[in-house]
C-alpha cells in the first residue's frame, strides 16, 4: 500500500487542536456564498453502479440536505441492499453517498470529520490519529456535482468512491463504525438529517 493509503503513514495533524476547535464551516460556508454557485443538485434516485459488488438490489432507506443558513452544501442518501428488507443496523452492510453542491477541500472534509469522529465516538488519541493520517491520504478536493460513496462492511471495514472510482479502503471496523456515526448516530450534530437518512 502507498503513504498515499497507508493510515500508519506520518502526518503532522495536531489532534489535540481537533479536540478543541469548534466545527470547521468557514470555507465552506465561503464556497456556498460565492457568485456563481452551481444550482442545487436532486438527490440520488438510482443506485451506483459500485455497489453491485456489495448486493443486488439497493434501495435508498432516506435521503436529505446538509444545510447551513439556507445554503445547500450536499445531499445525502443512505442505501441498503434489498435483502436486508429496509432494517437498518451498523452490523449490517450499508452505504452513505454524498452528492456535493459545492467545492469543499480535502483538509475540511477530513478536519470536520475527525472533529465529529472525536465528539460522538470513545475513539482514543491513538485511533484518532491513525484515523486521521488515513484520511488525509484519502480524501481529495471535491466539486459541485461530485459523488462520494461511502460502503460500510461490518467487521471488515470500509470503501470509499468518488464518481464510481475507488478511492481506498480500510479494514480498520472500528474507524468505518465512527466515521459513518457522524450522520447515524443519535448524537449526530444534524439530528434532521439522520432522520431523513433513516426514513423516520
Amino acid at each position: 500500500m502507498s503513504d498515499a493509503l497507508n493510515p500508519m503513514a506520518p502526518t503532522t495533524f495536531n489532534t489535540t487542536a481537533v479536540r478543541r476547535r469548534p466545527l470547521v464551516m468557514a470555507a465552506l460556508l465561503g464556497a456556498l456564498s460565492a457568485p456563481g454557485r452551481a444550482q442545487e443538485q436532486p438527490p440520488a434516485s438510482r443506485a451506483p453502479a459500485a455497489l453491485s459488488a456489495y448486493g443486488a438490489n439497493w434501495l435508498p432507506k432516506g435521503s436529505g440536505p446538509l444545510k447551513f443558513f439556507g445554503f445547500k452544501a450536499y445531499d445525502a442518501t443512505l442505501w441498503l441492499p434489498a435483502a436486508s428488507g429496509g432494517d437498518f443496523s451498523f452490523s449490517r452492510t450499508f452505504a452513505l453517498e454524498i452528492v456535493y453542491n459545492t467545492s469543499v477541500k480535502a483538509s475540511d472534509i477530513n478536519n470536520t470529520s475527525l472533529i465529529e469522529i472525536s465528539r460522538i465516538s470513545a475513539a482514543t488519541p491513538e485511533q484518532v490519529q491513525t484515523w486521521s493520517n488515513f484520511m488525509t491520504g484519502l480524501f481529495i478536493d471535491v466539486k459541485s456535482g461530485d459523488r462520494l460513496l461511502g460502503v460500510h462492511v461490518p467487521g471488515a471495514g470500509a470503501r470509499f468512491f468518488l464518481n464510481g472510482k475507488l478511492l481506498g479502503e480500510t479494514a480498520d471496523a472500528t474507524f468505518s463504525e465512527a466515521f459513518f456515526k457522524i450522520w447515524l448516530d443519535p448524537k449526530a450534530r444534524k439530528p434532521e438529517l439522520r432522520s431523513a437518512l433513516l426514513g423516520l
